[in-house]
């Protein structure tokens, strides 16, 4: 995305679930260094996470991983971990050619899709953090956010503009999460908006025609869950699978269109939308929204083919 003074925009996700890398990243197999990277030099407490340690044949063999870390690479008190301009969990600017990439905002799990509104002021929609993983995290909700530059939105430590010390982000039978940073940046910014958990809240766009609906309201595609996988087992929930409209004035939302059952198309067998994943407005005010194809059951990244549909939606 281009932005107002001309740069290109983008946002990266981390490459943990919640600062650490654990058995829920298969990819550290084949990548055993990686790991996330803060946007700013910090200092860890020093907590590690132990798991089996997959990487060796030995049994009762166990891997002490710390945060930002990779994989079996323990932290001690007080380490300390530099920033990079190429932060996980972070939005970035540069040139058109690519050049002067500079950091825009990070401690951001998923920043999936930016926009700038009509006052050239830059949104973001960010997911919440899963239960999985050694450092699981319940209820994280989604959030749509203003982006300040220079700002820390809060991850590893915060989601949804509160600290993951508060007991309703303790997974079932498993600890309370702790603060991984010794100190915090900052005061994370408060979210513009949030949404339910496991909504998947992806691409977004303003209204600018009066015939359709409030002026400079967001309408915005909710995915929906990908449960089991994110959610600790616990079976699909009743969210995403619809659009949404954000009040831009109050923050409040509201369901703009949605299945009647409340499910996807291929929950119930019936029709209508299966997995929205982007919003968009065409010069005359009509409304698109792409709708992501069918996933066969238990298989959450593949997709079934010719099964994804552009609905267009209009006011009579």
């Amino acid at each position: 995305m281009f932005g107002p003074d001309g740069k290109m925009y983008f946002g990266q996700g981390t490459a943990t679930n919640s600062g650490v890398v654990g058995l829920d990243n298969d990819w550290f197999k084949k990548y055993p260094f990686f790991h996330d990277y803060p946007g700013g030099n910090i200092y860890v407490k020093g907590q590690n996470f132990i798991t089996e340690n997959v990487q060796t044949k030995a049994p009762n063999d166990y891997a002490y991983t710390g945060a930002f870390s990779p994989f079996g690479v323990p932290n001690i008190a007080n380490e300390f971990k530099k920033g990079i301009v190429r932060a996980s969990g972070s939005i970035l600017s540069a040139n058109p050619d690519g050049s002067n990439l500079e950091l825009v905002a990070w401690g951001l799990r998923n920043p999936f899709r930016l926009k700038f509104d009509r006052f050239n002021r830059l949104f973001s929609t960010n997911h919440g953090a899963d239960v999985r993983g050694s450092r699981p995290i319940d209820n994280s909700p989604d959030e749509f956010q203003l982006i300040m530059p220079g700002a820390w939105y809060g991850w590893p430590d915060y989601t949804g503009g509160m600290p993951i010390t508060l007991p309703m982000f303790k997974a079932e039978g498993r600890p309370q999460p702790e603060f991984l940073l010794a100190k915090h940046p900052m005061k994370p910014p408060k979210p513009f908006t949030l949404f339910t958990p496991h909504a998947a809240i992806m691409g977004f766009d303003f209204n600018y025609n009066r015939d359709f609906g409030p002026y400079g309201d967001v309408f915005i595609a909710e995915y929906g869950s990908e449960a089991p996988e994110t959610t600790g087992g616990k079976p699909l929930p009743r969210v995403g699978h619809r659009v949404s409209r954000i009040n831009m004035k109050t923050g409040t939302v509201d369901t703009f269109a949605i299945n009647k059952s409340g499910f996807a198309a291929s929950y119930t067998g019936g029709g209508g939308f299966e997995r929205p994943i982007d919003v968009v407005f065409d010069k005359a005010g009509a409304m698109y929204v792409l709708d992501f194809a069918i996933n066969p059951e238990g298989e959450p990244d593949e997709f079934a083919p010719n099964t994804g549909v552009i609905w267009k939606i209009t006011r009579l």
